[in-house]
């Protein structure tokens, strides 16, 4: 099946859509706004809404979400995401102990250029990664992880609040 052609891209919200762009006609694309790098490719069944900055030669696998309802994701070049991998600029507040309905936790996510990500990770709001850093299959990333970092996830563990 023959890629999304920049005009289509460019008429579902992207305001830039650099050359050899490659985005599967099987993506889904809410109310999107952002920019497109060159060389980038989107693969079937990922879903994006919100802005989102798509840098050159970032790859996002199939199954992924980037939702950036909440704030702005910020792809560096290079970026790559495999498989199921979901990154959220607004969710519940999971910290919250009142009844009724949650409050909502927003910020903006940045990844650095050429850092990758192993199946099935979270990038929860808020999240800086820097460049050249591997996540591990897994992982979920709730904070500011410096450049060239490796990363794995230490399994479950029960925890116990006050």
């Amino acid at each position: 099946m023959e890629p999304l052609s920049r005009e289509e891209l460019l008429a579902l919200g992207f305001s830039h859509v650099g050359e050899g762009v490659r985005v599967s006609r099987s993506a889904t694309f809410y109310d999107i706004s952002g920019v497109i790098g060159d060389g980038a490719r989107i693969d079937d069944f990922a879903i994006l809404t919100g802005h989102i900055e798509i840098g050159r030669q970032v790859h996002v696998s199939p199954f992924c979400f980037l939702g950036g309802t909440g704030g702005t994701i910020r792809l560096g070049d290079g970026v790559g995401f495999s498989t199921h991998v979901s990154v959220f600029t607004k969710s519940d507040d999971y910290q919250q102990r009142t009844d009724g309905p949650r409050d909502k936790v927003c910020g903006d996510v940045v990844i650095g250029d050429f850092t990758i990500f192993g199946a099935q990770c979270v990038i929860l709001p808020g999240s800086v990664v820097g460049k050249h850093c591997s996540v591990g299959i897994g992982c979920v990333v709730h904070d500011t992880l410096p450049d060239g970092g490796r990363y794995v996830s230490m399994g479950i563990k029960s925890v116990r609040l006050p």
